[in-house]
């Protein structure tokens, strides 16, 4: 069974999360890019932001676990651009928020689903401390 990680984001977060539940899936990674560098007043503005295309076939993946930070207690442009990119190409997904407040957006990933139109497999909040990842299961 192949799993992939699908992220956005670079920053020490992220990496500390992404390298968690690559070695809890045995997953193989693939970092959302955009098309151009993204400014501050873009993601204030949450503008409409490109991603360069997935090279991977989706499909071939049992389990997609989608890994991202929120902007602004929503989800990041770049990572909607991503599942509007793969809609219909994504069979199971997991998601894993990481929101630097804490404060949990349940709304995100009914948001994701219905884009993908797809009912996720499981969805979990993440928070940071100094020694380890802390989690919380989403279940609707």
């Amino acid at each position: 069974m192949q799993n992939l990680i699908v992220y956005f984001g670079h920053d020490k977060n992220i990496m500390r999360i992404v390298e968690k539940y690559q070695n809890d899936y045995k997953a193989n990674l693939y970092e959302i890019e955009t098309t151009k560098k993204i400014s501050f007043f873009d993601k204030l503005m949450d503008s409409n932001i490109n991603v360069k295309r997935c090279p991977f076939d989706l499909l071939k993946y049992e389990n997609i676990i989608l890994i991202s930070s929120l902007w602004s207690n929503k989800i990041p442009r770049p990572v909607v651009r991503f599942l509007e990119q793969n809609t219909g190409h994504i069979k199971h997904i997991t998601y894993i928020l990481y929101n630097k407040n804490k404060k949990d957006r349940q709304i995100e990933f009914d948001r994701m689903d219905r884009i993908l139109n797809l009912r996720r497999d499981k969805a979990y909040y993440v928070s940071l401390n100094k020694q380890e990842i802390l989690v919380r299961v989403y279940n609707r």
